[in-house]
């Protein structure tokens, strides 16, 4: 049977969907799925086992009833009217028992999904959250495009504005606007001008070693500082992308079941219990009055087929197809989201490569911005996250969907 099948391997796919939202800390090293994850496998297979066993409790012994009844209407003596009719009856009472008792408990276990589904939005907006405000900070994105001018350094604009007294007394030369603008301009003039002026003495020989890193480091490093402030500018706006994404995901999944408060008012009013119980009052009401839990085991099934309501025909396929719905659409931005960590860990990791890649580093140590040594910082954590926080491992990933579009193999 459909069910059965799945039902044996889909312990462990259930389990991975069954976790908690732990606190989101910036440097907290167990901060990643798998981590989330694990903790409460085991208590999902209990879930998941109770599930099975009360399915199987209720479908056994009508099925072995069955079985009889098949048997004994094959028997030849058996083939009269006064027999086979009583037989028949049974036969036909046992068999819409157990189709509904299956169509009940294949409800129930897309319920559990699409409970599971519920889960994992609300955890991937979290990540979606947290990835925001690593991309999104604008103290950042304004340092890398003071890094990459001249012109925000100290050092510079004093040795600048030295320069150019010295060669407007000198040569009655001013710089022109366009070069006090243009940062190459600019440095190319600010190094004819320490050409220029001449002297061998200490002090200024430190301050020329000091100008000459500063420029050396804005000029080699400007178009490379600039490919990361406008390709984290691009992350930023996808990942935006993603979060309204998410939001309307939420929207149309939870609207299936009646709730209709969107993902922020959920998430800042800690209403998740009441969309559970919806859920919950969703799913009854297509059931009708659910099969009794105890069904007698006699030759002859109790006044109604052990039913004491008749399973909603016009709710139940409709309650069906709208959580599938959901559990799909969810399936899609599984696969949306991991694609967005795997770009952005790919970008991160260029952004590392630029900003590993100046090679007088050693040498203008000294003269090198603490931002740069920030932004270093910045761009090795935050690929960290992209590769442990954000990332769902491909194992982890490919079950999910298993799951979620119950595909699930033994």
């Amino acid at each position: 049977m459909k069910t059965k099948t799945f039902l044996r391997s889909a312990g462990l796919l259930l389990a991975l969907l069954y976790f908690p939202l732990p606190a989101m800390q910036a440097n907290n090293p167990n901060d990643s799925l798998a981590c989330w994850i694990q903790p409460l496998i085991e208590t999902t297979h209990i879930d998941l086992d109770k599930l099975e066993r009360d399915y199987s409790e209720r479908a056994k012994p009508l099925r072995v009833r069955l079985y009889d009844v098949n048997k004994t209407l094959a028997e030849p003596r058996n083939r009269t009217p006064e027999c086979s009719f009583q037989l028949l009856l049974e036969k036909i009472q046992l068999e819409e028992t157990l189709d509904a008792i299956q169509e009940e408990h294949e409800l129930k276990l897309l319920k559990v999904r699409y409970r599971k589904s519920i889960e994992i939005v609300k955890m991937l907006y979290e990540k979606v959250l947290s990835m925001d405000h690593h991309l999104s900070s604008l103290k950042a994105q304004q340092g890398l495009s003071n890094l990459s001018n001249p012109h925000n350094y100290p050092e510079f604009k004093e040795a600048k504005g030295i320069l150019e007294d010295r060669m407007k007394k000198k040569l009655n030369f001013q710089m022109p606007l366009l070069f006090q603008t243009n940062p190459f301009l600019s440095a190319t003039y600010s190094i004819l001008g320490m050409a220029l002026s001449g002297g061998e003495d200490k002090d200024k020989k430190e301050s020329l070693d000091k100008i000459t890193c500063i420029l050396d480091f804005t000029v080699r490093m400007h178009a490379d500082l600039n490919v990361i402030y406008y390709e984290t500018g691009y992350l930023r706006d996808a990942n935006l992308t993603l979060k309204k994404e998410c939001e309307a995901l939420f929207s149309d999944c939870a609207r299936q079941v009646g709730y209709t408060i969107p993902l922020t008012s959920c998430r800042d009013g800690d209403d998740w219990e009441r969309l559970y119980t919806m859920l919950d009052n969703y799913v009854a009401k297509a059931l009708g009055e659910t099969l009794n839990t105890t069904i007698q085991q006699s030759n002859f099934l109790p006044a109604n087929n052990g039913i004491s309501t008749v399973l909603d025909p016009h709710l139940l396929p409709r309650a069906t197809t709208n959580l599938q719905f959901s559990i799909d659409r969810v399936g899609v931005f599984i696969e949306k989201y991991s694609n967005f960590v795997g770009q952005g860990g790919e970008y991160y990791k260029k952004f590392s490569k630029i900003a590993g890649s100046y090679e007088n580093e050693k040498t203008c140590i000294n003269a090198l911005p603490d931002q740069f040594k920030q932004l270093k910082n910045d761009i090795d954590e935050t690929l960290e996250k992209f590769n442990s926080a954000y990332k769902m491992p491909e194992v982890q990933g490919s079950k999910l969907k298993d799951m979620l579009y119950g595909t699930a193999l033994d």
